[in-house]
């Protein structure tokens, strides 16, 4: 289907209509998502070629998707693009490079990209401390991971879903506590 979309979208343009950077996101953003960040890329490169202006959505469908791919220090070159640029950069943007990090074993930059939010005056989500969560429970930081949990709630108000009690309880288990 994404090939399909692809089609549309150069049949649209062939027919003399514009595209613009919502329509540029959309793209991007299937792309991302199926694995294919290569093409992802390529785009993005087009649509600043043809003189469009990619917003923080943009970006962050970008950096997600390199982010789940492996591939966090090319994330974070976009990341330093997009404060260069002076663009706001939002929880979603946040919680896509605190998981990429964690998952490379970057874990203390990916505790003071979560503390950074709070000083951008970016709110912090459940996705946001999941990520975090995730990525103490799996580099032995279990006691961190617990701390964060107790302070989501307390000085947040921030709903503790199920996959944060799944990530901290298997996190506990591999710890062998009880």
């Amino acid at each position: 289907k994404l090939n399909e979309g692809y089609a549309v979208f150069e049949n649209m343009i062939r027919k003399g209509s514009k595209p613009n950077v919502a329509i540029y996101t959309v793209l991007i953003d299937g792309y991302a998502k199926t694995g294919s960040v290569e093409d992802a890329i390529r785009l993005l490169h087009r649509m600043i070629d043809e003189g469009f202006n990619p917003d923080v959505v943009t970006y962050s469908v970008v950096v997600n998707g390199l982010c789940k791919n492996g591939r966090v220090e090319e994330a974070m070159d976009y990341f330093q693009t997009c404060r260069f640029n002076g663009l706001a950069i939002n929880s979603m943007f946040y919680s896509s490079l605190i998981d990429g990090l964690g998952k490379a074993g970057r874990v203390d930059e990916a505790e003071r990209l979560f503390e950074e939010m709070s000083e951008k005056g970016c709110t912090r989500d459940s996705y946001c401390y999941n990520a975090l969560i995730d990525a103490f429970t799996k580099h032995g930081k279990v006691d961190e991971a617990l701390a964060l949990f107790k302070r989501m709630e307390e000085e947040e108000g921030c709903d503790q879903t199920v996959y944060t009690y799944t990530i901290l309880i298997s996190g506990m288990f591999k710890e062998h506590r009880n």
